[in-house]
């Protein structure tokens, strides 16, 4: 069994909680994820069975987008509503000076990762330290905010809701944190929902609940294929398929595109590659 499955994870677990319950479900031995939310989050969770595991790697690295909702007023230990309040605050929340604020994380900037993240730390997870109360110090990385739009904003109840679309590695809870920091007033992420990877919609998604309660949860399961979906085609004759599939690099004159490639023998997807010069190389086979 193999292929892909689209879940829209509940509030309260863990991603890897989610894989256990669909290893159980499905009685398969290897399903991963991939790109984790945290248990406070909801949304789009896809997770890889079998063989479609080998191909992680491409989609960890899509950008992902998020519906999340700011509380204002204070700050917590892990920069979300299950963390301990560590400071409070009295300023009051200004709408339109937090719309001008937002134009300051949009693009490239530097992130500092959240104390509580699976970051490591000279070899230890980062929230393993942290709940311990011992020091974590986390260097700054690099990061992308594609979009970042105000959707509401309460001054009364200092709280807003926003959508963003981010690089892979980049961290709402950070972003909510340096937010509030920029303002003087502190914040943390109070709801947040997974709604987009990449092309991939959460409204595709099956409930876990449901996906649970199946007599028949193989049904959901989709070609690992149907994940990229931005990702041109290549199709090879069964000579130049079987090179491609003993590692071997071919020349595709026709084609003047450069990058990743899904390749397909006869119709039948066999993985992804690369084109470079009219060079096509194997990254990851399916078979």
């Amino acid at each position: 069994m193999e292929g892909a499955l689209l879940i829209d994870k509940p509030k309260g677990l863990t991603s890897t909680r989610v894989v256990e319950e669909v290893k159980r479900k499905l009685r398969v031995k290897k399903v991963g994820h991939t790109g984790t939310l945290d248990p406070i989050a909801t949304g789009l969770l896809i997770l890889l069975v079998g063989r479609a595991t080998r191909f992680a790697q491409f989609l960890i690295n899509f950008p992902k987008t998020y519906e999340f909702t700011l509380r204002f007023g204070a700050q917590t230990d892990t920069y979300d509503a299950q963390g301990k309040i560590t400071k409070r605050y009295e300023g009051e929340l200004k709408c339109e000076k937090l719309r001008s604020v937002l134009e300051e994380f949009r693009g490239e900037i530097e992130q500092v990762p959240p104390p509580f993240s699976a970051k490591k730390v000279k070899g230890r997870r980062a929230y393993e330290l942290a709940r311990k109360g011992k020091p974590v110090e986390l260097k700054p990385v690099k990061v992308k905010v594609y979009s970042l739009e105000l959707l509401e904003c309460d001054e009364a109840q200092k709280k807003a809701r926003l959508l963003a679309e981010l690089s892979s590695g980049a961290y709402v809870r950070s972003l909510a944190h340096d937010i509030g920091q920029r303002l003087g007033i502190g914040a943390f992420v109070e709801e947040l929902r997974r709604t987009k990877v990449d092309e991939i919609s959460v409204e595709e998604a099956v409930s876990l609940e449901e996906f649970l309660s199946s007599e028949r949860p193989e049904r959901f399961l989709i070609p690992v294929d149907n994940l990229f979906r931005i990702i041109p085609e290549v199709r090879l004759s069964s000579f130049d398929a079987g090179k491609i599939l003993k590692g071997q690099s071919i020349l595709v004159r026709e084609r003047d595109y450069e990058g990743l490639v899904k390749i397909y023998d006869n119709g039948k997807f066999i993985g992804i590659g690369e084109l470079r010069g009219g060079v096509l190389k194997p990254k990851r086979l399916l078979v």
